[in-house]
């Protein structure tokens, strides 16, 4: 139809203008794409100070689109749909790194027993055993009572709690940790639940330390393992080998050594 309405250079003319359109599009829309990637690029915290380049990261998103645009609108999708999905995880995976030493806990409450056992243990100098629980017995606590002791040179008869945190979802970066106070035999244990272990402790040891005005110890048994499979377990599920990175918390949290809590490994 074109032809007989357009003969000639007419019609060349009538394609030239739009392929004119077209190529305004395209170059209009890659740019302002680019500009826009461009932007959450540099604003991300998690950048490389390398890509802190506007120019630069926006010259070269623009040539990485148009060659996706000249692959063809199929395979585009196809390569669009794996970058999204590469993008997500590393975002997600640079994200719980970066955040792996955060207090995490926005809001400390303790039942009327635990806050009795705290105010009881304030009256001398407080000692926190950290316990994963297996049975839950009295024997267990025995025994996890005689090894910190003797490893860790705790005097006997000096009062002690054990602090138990049972890991929650790890996805959850931040939130109130309800903590209850048990007795099981003669031994007085605190129980909670939470995101991220070591995060966990830490910030109930400076919990402590405010309210209770001292400096509490937390004692620790050195755990036995591969440390980078304990890495990326505490990455993934909140726990791992939890008395370095309750350290780490603590000493991000608190930059004055000489008012933060007290860190015992031992065994």
């Amino acid at each position: 139809m074109l032809e007989h309405l357009l003969s000639r250079w007419k019609g060349k003319l009538f394609v030239l203008v739009l392929l004119g359109f077209v190529a305004t599009d395209f170059v209009i829309t890659i740019t302002l794409s680019a500009a826009d990637a461009t932007a959450h690029i540099i604003e991300n915290p998690f950048t490389p100070p390398l890509l802190k380049h506007q120019i630069g990261v926006t010259i070269a998103l623009i040539a990485v689109l148009g060659a996706i645009f000249l692959k063809g609108f199929k395979e585009a999708i196809g390569i669009a749909v794996a970058l999204v999905a590469v993008y997500l995880v590393l975002a997600s995976l640079f994200s719980r790194v970066y955040r792996t030493t955060e207090l995490r806990v926005d809001q400390i409450e303790l039942d009327d027993q635990a806050r009795q056992f705290i105010k009881d243990a304030a009256r001398g100098t407080i000692r926190i055993i950290t316990n994963r629980r297996d049975e839950g017995d009295a024997d267990e606590y025995a025994q996890k009572e005689q090894e910190k002791r003797s490893s860790n040179h705790i005097p006997p008869g000096e009062p002690i709690l054990f602090f138990e945190v049972t890991p929650g979802d790890a996805s959850e970066f931040a939130g109130k940790l309800a903590i209850c106070g048990e007795t099981v035999g003669n031994y007085r244990i605190l129980r909670t639940e939470s995101a991220a272990v070591p995060n966990a402790i830490a910030a109930f040891l400076l919990y402590l330390r405010d309210e209770m005005g001292k400096l509490p110890h937390v004692y620790f048994g050195w755990s036995a393992g591969n440390p980078i499979s304990y890495l990326l377990k505490y990455i993934a599920f909140g726990e791992g080998d939890t008395a370095p990175v309750t350290h780490e918390v603590l000493r991000k949290a608190e930059r004055d050594p000489n008012r933060r809590p007290i860190v015992h490994v031992g065994g």
